[in-house]
């Protein structure tokens, strides 16, 4: 059985904008005494809210479509199935949605993995709870950046050489995407037309193999061509 995460005080520093804002919790964990034990933890900030619970891939996927919240958290390994589906699933129905997985390996291949399936956060489970309800907090206010220990690390071990080239201008665009700039924006900071911009996104999200902002970030990061945060 997964290790239950660890209590721990109950003052948590939440990310700026977060503190005063009611959070909405959906939680994903096939042990019922874990899944317990982390909705009772999560309830020492009076700010977030666990709003559905799910024992299974089966029972994620059913909230994954009739459910709308600010956050899941989600075991990476379920009974039936991989999280890391049920992550993909809630990031295709739920662009904004923060998503945070819950894990007991500390492996590259499954915060690779968390990453691609557009994870905003990967955990373990062995953190403190002061740790997870700020991981909650800031995966709520920036669902599209990804945080994880060792990122930085797995990142340069897998993608020692990218295979992607990208030219000068793709690349600053890329840069001014990952700051979660705008078309507009990075069209004044490049001094080049919205247009231009537009067409350039377009080729980054062809050569990354990706059809939105989120995901191009996420493979670029993967492939060492912009620095993980």
């Amino acid at each position: 059985m997964t290790t239950p995460l660890t209590r721990a005080a109950a003052t948590t520093a939440a990310p700026p904008g977060t503190r005063n804002q009611v959070i909405s919790v959906v939680l994903i964990d096939d042990h019922d005494l874990v899944r317990q034990g982390i909705a009772s933890l999560l309830s020492l900030d009076r700010s977030l809210h666990v709003v559905a619970q799910g024992a299974s891939l089966a029972e994620g996927m059913v909230l994954a479509r009739s459910i709308v919240a600010d956050v899941a958290v989600i075991d990476v390994s379920l009974g039936d199935g991989s999280g890391l589906d049920l992550v993909a699933e809630f990031r295709r129905r739920h662009p904004a949605m923060g998503l945070v997985v819950l894990t007991m390996h500390q492996d590259d291949d499954t915060l690779l993995h968390a990453l691609d399936a557009g994870a905003s956060a990967l955990i373990h489970k062995s953190r403190s709870a002061e740790d997870v309800i700020a991981i909650v907090h800031q995966a709520a206010a920036s669902p599209e950046r990804f945080s994880a220990v060792g990122l930085a690390d797995a990142i340069r071990r897998r993608s020692s050489v990218a295979t992607v080239r990208l030219t000068t201008r793709e690349s600053e665009v890329l840069r001014e995407l990952a700051e979660g700039a705008s078309v507009a924006q990075i069209a004044r900071a490049l001094y080049m037309s919205e247009s231009t911009v537009k067409t350039h996104i377009a080729k980054l999200y062809d050569k990354l193999g990706a059809n939105n902002r989120a995901s191009a970030v996420m493979s670029a990061m993967r492939l060492g061509l912009i620095p993980a945060p």
